[in-house]
């Protein structure tokens, strides 16, 4: 029994080491891949405003010798324009545009003019009837003085801000204090996200 008890372990053991070098030597084939980073690019918004003259030359106002009575442009079917473009790759709505005065003498000429504003898509003419109506050179909002808000920009999108100024008359003695008066201003323009 001695004999069948160390056969059986023997062929129990040689078993047990073919079972571990087969396991140990098993192979199979395998690969794996990777994808590609994905990207994601964040949208811009820029916008660029170009100042035009009524005869269409670049430059925004510049006046001299004016006087209480006199309308800049003289005809009403001229004016300033404040070319407003989204130079950016998002949709883009005007927030805001404002007249800020930046320079002037005291007094300063700003109190004795008026602007009428009429803000179009790109390319086209005034319409003074929807415009803002003749109102304070004063600083601030535009947009409070237009009926509406504008339309949306698309990426190389533009709007017009078409305006005139005029010295209404006076009496004398509010239009002489302004004799040699000086003043400066510019238009702010800022877009957001459509």
């Amino acid at each position: 029994m001695r004999k069948r008890t160390a056969l059986a372990l023997g062929v129990a053991a040689a078993g047990a080491a073919l079972l571990l070098s087969v396991g140990g030597t098993y192979a199979y084939f395998s690969t794996s891949a990777v994808s590609q980073p994905g990207q994601i690019t964040a949208g811009n918004l820029r916008v660029e405003v170009d100042e035009h003259g009524p005869n269409g030359a670049s430059g925004l106002v510049g006046l001299s010798g004016a006087a209480p009575g006199g309308r800049w442009p003289a005809s009403s079917a001229e004016s300033y324009t404040l070319v407003i473009t989204n130079t950016g790759s998002l949709s883009a709505l005007i927030d805001s545009i404002d007249v800020v005065v930046t320079d002037g003498s005291r007094p300063n000429l700003s109190e004795a003019l008026e602007i009428r504003y009429s803000l179009v898509p790109g390319n086209r003419e005034p319409d003074w009837s929807r415009g803002s109506g003749w109102v304070g050179l004063d600083p601030g909002p535009v947009l409070d003085h237009l009926p509406g808000r504008p339309a949306p920009l698309g990426p190389g999108s533009s709007s017009e801000l078409h305006f005139q100024l005029r010295w209404p008359n006076g009496t004398p003695e509010y239009d002489n204090r302004f004799q040699g008066a000086e003043t400066e201003f510019m238009f702010d323009v800022s877009l957001g996200q459509a």
